[in-house]
């Protein structure tokens, strides 16, 4: 019940949810049209390539980042590629949730993500979405609904992808996600959605989220840190604990940014389950990158949009490469990194599925792991690691 609490303080305020969504209203597709999916992604450079080229086709991009996962590099590749400027892709329908999710913040924090500060400097109608309120438009697109699946026996299958006017469908269900959405998906062949994330070991992401911008950052209060956290997601917080750790460096002002430094993955893509978070990984996402292996995953990201890996090898180098924060950290004590998995055990589980994806996808998507790796080294060829 304590647990329950936590995911329920997630709720957005406002009218409730029509209990039959769009998806529900229509037949499930056949199992050939999953299929038809599927073979569409193993030929995908040659449909990605057309439809970048081809100006009949317009793509529209749903990043949904994930906090300390190198997300803001993987952003910066897709607004690159897709031409949007960082206020139109950080729009989302509603620039002022990721404010909302924080809940108290200084002035000065809160001033870069007010909604009119980023609205105002998107003179056009967006086509994506690449900041945190993607988390918002996942969480509550496959909020209560049942995300069905065409091969539960192989569910990191590439064609358990749903079709994207499906994905439509659902998406259209979060009225303020309708901003950069198609208005429909008519003449589906000039169309295109594609949902892309990354993943990082749950474990780092933790330690990294911790010290990020922390000055206070140091074992005795990381260690604080973690109790609490071991303490929530066993389900034995206290309110009183809860409100005591506001007071403690890297605090949570919500239990959204609570669960934001324990479990943000199963949390948002599954409502706290981590079956469900597989599922909708398995279901709604072109490309699941992961952080550990960038440079296959940024190639894996380029082919999906139709570059070459040396167009995307020429769009990182116009990327900054300073977001690092590994000078920030202190390294780990074998108490710290014993509580710090513990605490992740069951986003470990949704990235340990995110990682088999990735392999079944770049394969789709390149044919074999040798082609894949020749790419690798003709993006690094033309964009160095620093």
């Amino acid at each position: 019940m304590a647990r329950l609490l936590g995911f329920l303080a997630l709720a957005w305020s406002g009218e409730a949810w029509e209990a039959r969504s769009a998806c529900d209203r229509q037949d499930e597709p056949s199992e050939s049209s999953f299929l038809q999916h599927g073979l569409r992604l193993e030929d995908s450079h040659l449909a990605a390539t057309e439809a970048v080229t081809s100006p009949e086709v317009k793509t529209f991009s749903l990043f949904v980042k994930f906090h300390k996962v190198a997300g803001s590099t993987w952003r910066d590749y897709v607004d690159t590629m897709t031409g949007q400027n960082r206020f139109c892709s950080g729009n989302c329908g509603n620039p002022a949730w990721p404010c909302e999710q924080d809940g108290t913040r200084t002035a000065l924090e809160h001033q870069p993500c007010r909604a009119e500060t980023i609205a105002a400097f998107c003179h056009t109608r967006p086509t994506t979405c690449t900041f945190h309120g993607s988390l918002g438009v996942m969480y509550q697109a496959t909020l209560d609904q049942n995300l069905t699946v065409a091969n539960y026996s192989d569910l990191a299958g590439v064609q358990n992808l749903w079709p994207d006017s499906k994905r439509f469908q659902l998406y259209w269900r979060v009225e303020w996600a309708r901003a950069w959405l198609p208005m429909n998906m008519l003449y589906l062949q000039n169309k295109r959605i594609l949902v892309t994330t990354i993943l990082r070991d749950p474990v780092e992401k933790i330690r990294s989220y911790y010290y990020y911008r922390n000055f206070e950052g140091n074992h005795t209060t990381f260690l604080a840190f973690l109790e609490f956290r071991r303490d929530y997601v066993a389900g034995n917080w206290t309110m009183e604990g809860f409100e005591a750790q506001k007071h403690m460096p890297k605090p949570a002002e919500t239990f959204s940014i609570l669960n934001r430094s324990c479990c943000e993955y199963e949390t948002w893509l599954g409502q706290g389950s981590v079956d469900k978070a597989k599922i909708t990984l398995s279901t709604q996402f072109d490309l699941v990158g992961i952080t550990e292996r960038m440079n296959e995953s940024l190639v894996s990201l380029g082919k999906l949009y139709g570059l070459t890996a040396e167009e995307i090898g020429r769009v990182g180098r116009s990327i900054p490469k300073d977001k690092d924060n590994s000078d920030e950290k202190l390294d780990w004590t074998d108490e710290e990194k014993s509580l710090a998995t513990y605490i992740a055990t069951n986003s470990l589980k949704v990235y340990d599925f995110g990682n088999e994806l990735f392999v079944r996808q770049y394969l789709a998507l390149f044919n074999s792991e040798e082609n894949m790796k020749k790419a690798v080294a003709r993006f690094e060829a033309v964009n160095p690691p620093s």
